[in-house]
C-alpha cells in the first residue's frame, strides 16, 4: 500500500489506540497513522488478536514496537507484517524509566550496534514491510554533532532507509517522560544537519508541531 510521509500523526501511549486512529481516519484519508507502543514480548506471548487487530479504514497504519531483543523483535515483525500493517517502527525515543529498564526506547541511543542487531533481524522477518526508526538527536550527555549521525549510519547499514527524529534530547534522569516532551529545547536543525550529512536517508521530523502553519512553515525551510 502507498501512502505519503508529508504528514503523519505520531505514536503516543494511551492516546493512539484503535478507536483513536479510525476517529482521526475521518478526518484525513491520507495521513500515516501508528499505534501505541507495544513491546515485542507483549506481541509475540500476549493476545495477538487484542493488540494487533485494527479496523482496514485506518490504513495507512504502523506498527510501533519497543524492545532489544532481535529475536523477539523478529517475530513481533513477522506478526505485525502478516496483520497487515503498512510499516514496523522500532522506539528508540521513550525516555521513561519503566521502558528504560525494560533495555529499551531511548536508552538503546547509547547503543547502537545493538540497534542494528535488531533491525537486521527485524528486516529479515519483515516480508518487505518497511523497517523505521523513531529516536531522538541524543540522551543525557551526548553531544547530537557526533552521536545522532553515528547512530544513523550504523543503523542505515542494515538496511533502515527511514528516521523519525524527535529533535531534542531525552533526559533519562531526572525529567519525567511529559518533560521530556517539552525539556531541553527543540534543536532542529540538528535534524536539518543530519540531512544534509546523509541525504541518502529519509528524515521525518517530530516534536513542538502542533498546528497545519507551523508545519507548513518547517516544510519550506
Amino acid at each position: 500500500m502507498s501512502f505519503s510521509r508529508l504528514l503523519s500523526v505520531a505514536p503516543m501511549m494511551e492516546r493512539t489506540d484503535r478507536h483513536f486512529r479510525y476517529f482521526l481516519r475521518l478526518l484525513s484519508k491520507e495521513t500515516l497513522l501508528y499505534t501505541e507502543m507495544i513491546t515485542a514480548q507483549a506481541i509475540v506471548k500476549g493476545n495477538k488478536s487484542k493488540l494487533l487487530n485494527f479496523s482496514k479504514a485506518e490504513r495507512p497504519l504502523a506498527l510501533q514496537i519497543g524492545g532489544s531483543d532481535p529475536t523477539l523483535l523478529a517475530e513481533a515483525t513477522k506478526l505485525g507484517a502478516y496483520w497487515g500493517y503498512d510499516e514496523i517502527n522500532l522506539n528508540v525515543g521513550c525516555p521513561s524509566n519503566k521502558v528504560s529498564s525494560g533495555d529499551f526506547g531511548a536508552i538503546l541511543m547509547k547503543r547502537k550496534e545493538q540497534v542494528a542487531k535488531c533491525t537486521d533481524a527485524m528486516i529479515n522477518f519483515s516480508g518487505g514491510v518497511p523497517i523505521t526508526i523513531k529516536c531522538r538527536i541524543g540522551v543525557d550527555d551526548q553531544d547530537p554533532n557526533i552521536i545522532l549521525p553515528d547512530f544513523i549510519e550504523t543503523v542505515s547499514d542494515t538496511g533502515v532507509s527511514t528516521f523519525i527524529i524527535h529533535a531534542r534530547k531525552a533526559i533519562l534522569k531526572g525529567l519525567t517522560p511529559k518533560e521530556n516532551r517539552e525539556i531541553p529545547p527543540l534543536k532542529y536543525h540538528y535534524v536539518y544537519q543530519v540531512m544534509e550529512e546523509l541525504p541518502d536517508a529519509t528524515f521525518i521530523l517530530n516534536g513542538g508541531i502542533r498546528t497545519l502553519e507551523e508545519f507548513v512553515k518547517l516544510k519550506n525551510q
